[in-house]
């Protein structure tokens, strides 16, 4: 919906007063009701869906395939392939476009600099390859948030299956062999514990902050980005914010300078709500693996 000249300048006022008053009277660091479904693409590791109160509408499929770990031949290390693919696809926007690039560099790198890549390899040879298909069905304001945490869920319910062939191979040419039984399959999680990476799987997530005035929003909705001046994403991973910290524009009028604060004040932000963002998230998977769905915000 696109705001008259006196709406965008009561809204702009609401929004940079001391106590803001947003439009729908969400509290600063809150996001709009949600609702997300998982586990529901048979053909899929793993798959989410999330439904926002404005209609915006995400679903995310995550595949596995076997690929080669190259082997440095100048070093005895071993070279980590990159092992993490995104493809996003918006309804209504050409797949070239510079908006959909855009996003998908943004996630895309984030998850490549932010994975255990070791939970995902298999043997002195081979590992998986996630590859991660984003379609945004709609959306009315910037989308990187919804397709961050639905790609949050997808990951967190993804299941490989179980290899069952050795796992030294460098002296014999022997594909990887798995079990026949999907029961035996294993969550990213589970194979963290087993090569003793961790005890819990978090996915990064990215969070988009609203700036107007001296004031930060969370996830503005479509019409607060009319009014905003500016805006910044903010990655959170393993309970905490990592780079990068980014620099964006919700809006057509372009970017508006403002107060370096503000960046050490959205990350104080972030390091303060999202683990509740992320709690709700692990909720819904645990409750129900199979299809589950519901209201997490």
């Amino acid at each position: 919906m696109i705001l008259s000249p006196a709406e965008k300048d009561y809204l702009y006022q609401s929004l940079s007063q001391p106590q803001i008053v947003r439009p729908d009277a969400r509290a600063v660091h809150q996001y709009r009701p949600l609702e997300a479904t998982t586990s529901f693409l048979p053909g899929s590791n793993g798959s989410a869906r999330i439904r926002l109160s404005d209609g915006s509408e995400c679903i995310v499929s995550v595949k596995s395939k076997v690929v080669t770990s190259a082997k440095s031949a100048s070093t005895s290390t071993t070279a980590r392939p990159q092992l993490i693919d995104v493809d996003i696809d918006i309804v209504g926007i050409r797949d070239d476009s510079n908006y959909v690039a855009n996003l998908r560099y943004q996630l895309l790198n984030l998850l490549q600099q932010n994975f255990p890549h070791e939970a995902l390899r298999l043997t002195s040879r081979y590992a998986f390859k996630l590859f991660i298909d984003c379609i945004i069905i709609s959306h009315s304001p910037y989308p990187l948030g919804l397709i961050s945490f639905a790609t949050y869920l997808a990951l967190k319910t993804t299941k490989l299956p179980a290899l069952i062939s050795d796992v030294n191979d460098e002296e014999v040419a022997e594909l990887p062999t798995f079990s026949d039984d999907w029961d035996n399959a294993q969550s990213v999680e589970e194979l963290m514990r087993e090569k003793q990476l961790g005890s819990s799987f978090q996915p990064p997530i990215l969070i988009t902050i609203g700036i107007i005035g001296d004031n930060l929003i969370f996830d503005p909705s479509i019409e607060e980005e009319q009014v905003l001046e500016n805006g910044i994403i903010v990655s959170f991973y393993n309970g905490k914010v990592i780079t990068p910290v980014m620099n964006t524009s919700f809006s057509s009028g372009g970017f508006k300078g403002f107060n370096k604060s503000l960046i050490l004040k959205s990350v104080s932000l972030c390091n303060k709500y999202c683990p509740s963002i992320t709690k709700a998230l692990d909720t819904l998977v645990n409750q129900d693996g199979e299809g589950a769905e519901g209201s997490i915000f």
